[in-house]
C-alpha cells in the first residue's frame, strides 16, 4: 500500500478547495488499495504573511508519504514555491506528479521551469487547458491534457442537501463591480436561459482594487424576477465592508457547503471560473466573463454554448470523468509503481 499525499489546502479562495478536494476524492474512490491523504501547500502563496514570512511554521516536510501530489494554478514561481520540497521529496527516495495544473507563469518563466522540472522530473503530469500542456506536457510520460477535476465536483457524496424556499441565483463577481442583471421579464419562459438572465460589462475609470472600497455604498438588487440573487463570496477579504459590501452575502470556511449553494440555484453569473464550473457540474447554466488566462479552463471542457450561455454537455462529461479516473487507475498508477 501506497500512502500518496495530496495537495489540499492552498485556497486563495474555496474555488481553489473545489478542485483539490474533488481531486483528493477522485484519488481515493480510484485507487481504493492506497492511502490518501491531504497535506498543506506553501504557506506563503495560500496565506500571503508579506512581512511576516519569518513567522511561518511550514510542516511539509514532515508529511511522509511515498508520493506528492500538487495541484492549481501553481507555476508562476514555481520553483520558489515548491523548489525545495520536491528537491527534498526526490532525494529521501519518494516521488510526485502535478495534477491539475495550470500555467499562470510569464513566458519568461518558462525556460528556466521546464529546466527544474526536467532536472528534478515529476512522475506524471495533467493540465486542466491546452495552454499550460502546450508548454511542459511533453516533459514526462504519463501525461494527460485534460479537464480542471473541479468539473467532477458532483461526484462529492457529502454535499449537504438545501430546501430554499425561494427559487435563487448566484452572482459572484470579484474582480471588478458586480453588473446591472437584466431579465426579459416578457418571456413566458422562467429558466434561467429562456428568460435570458443577461448583464452587460462596461469599462470603469477607477482601477477595481481601490473603487471596491466604496462598493458597500452602494445599492445592489436583491431579487431578479422570480429569483432571489444569492452572492457567494469565495474568500474573507482583510475588511468586513469587502466580504458583505453586497446584500444576501454568503461566506463559509466549508468548501461542501459553498457548493451546495451552486448545486441548487437555477443559474450563476460570475468572472470567477470555479464558480462557473461548480455550477456546470451540477448541471446549472453559467454566464461567465473571461478575465484572464484562467478562462482558458473552458476551452476543452464539456459543455455546450447556447448564446452567452454555458450548459454542461453531460454525455461529454461522463466521459471526461471516465477518461480521467482511467489515466489515475493506469498511467498515473505505473508512474508511480515503477519507479
Amino acid at each position: 500500500m501506497l500512502t500518496i499525499a495530496v495537495e489540499n489546502s492552498t485556497w486563495n479562495n474555496l474555488g481553489d478547495a473545489f478542485y483539490q478536494t474533488s481531486l483528493q476524492r477522485v484519488l481515493q474512490k480510484e485507487l481504493p488499495n492506497h492511502r490518501v491523504v491531504p497535506f498543506d501547500g506553501p504557506i506563503k502563496r495560500a496565506f500571503r504573511p508579506g512581512r511576516f514570512e519569518n513567522n511561518c511554521f511550514d510542516v511539509r516536510s514532515w508529511t511522509e508519504a511515498d508520493h506528492y501530489v500538487f495541484s492549481g494554478p501553481i507555476l508562476r514561481g514555481f520553483t520558489a514555491h515548491y523548489g525545495d520540497l520536491i528537491k527534498h521529496i526526490i532525494e529521501k527516495g519518494s516521488t510526485y506528479s502535478l495534477i491539475s495544473v495550470h500555467s499562470n507563469a510569464f513566458d519568461a518563466e518558462i525556460p528556466a521551469l521546464r529546466a527544474f522540472l526536467a532536472k528534478y522530473p515529476p512522475t506524471a503530469i495533467h493540465t486542466r487547458d491546452h495552454l499550460t500542456y502546450e508548454k511542459i506536457g511533453d516533459l514526462v510520460n504519463p501525461s494527460l491534457d485534460g479537464i480542471c477535476f473541479a468539473f467532477f465536483v458532483s461526484r462529492l457524496d457529502d454535499i449537504p442537501t438545501l430546501s430554499p424556499n425561494i427559487p435563487y441565483i448566484c452572482s459572484s463577481f470579484h474582480s471588478m463591480k458586480e453588473p446591472l442583471l437584466t431579465v426579459n421579464s416578457t418571456s413566458k419562459d422562467t429558466s434561467f436561459i429562456g428568460a435570458d438572465v443577461s448583464f452587460e460589462v462596461t469599462k470603469r475609470r477607477i482601477p477595481w482594487k481601490l473603487e471596491r472600497h466604496a462598493d458597500f455604498r452602494r445599492t445592489y438588487q436583491e431579487t431578479l424576477g422570480p429569483w432571489r440573487v444569492i452572492r457567494p463570496v469565495h474568500g474573507l477579504y482583510p475588511f468586513p465592508y469587502l466580504t458583505f459590501s453586497r446584500p444576501n452575502s454568503y461566506i463559509t470556511y466549508n468548501p461542501l457547503n459553498m457548493l451546495a449553494i451552486y448545486k441548487y440555484c437555477d443559474g450563476v453569473v460570475t468572472d470567477r471560473v470555479h464558480a462557473g464550473v461548480a455550477a456546470l457540474s451540477f448541471g446549472r447554466p453559467a454566464r461567465i466573463v473571461p478575465v484572464d488566462s484562467r478562462f482558458d479552463l473552458f476551452s476543452y471542457a464539456p459543455i455546450k454554448r447556447v448564446g452567452g450561455v454555458f450548459q454542461i454537455d453531460e454525455e461529454a462529461h461522463e466521459r471526461e470523468y471516465e477518461r480521467h479516473s482511467a489515466w489515475i487507475r493506469n498511467q498515473f498508477l505505473d508512474s508511480i509503481l515503477r519507479v
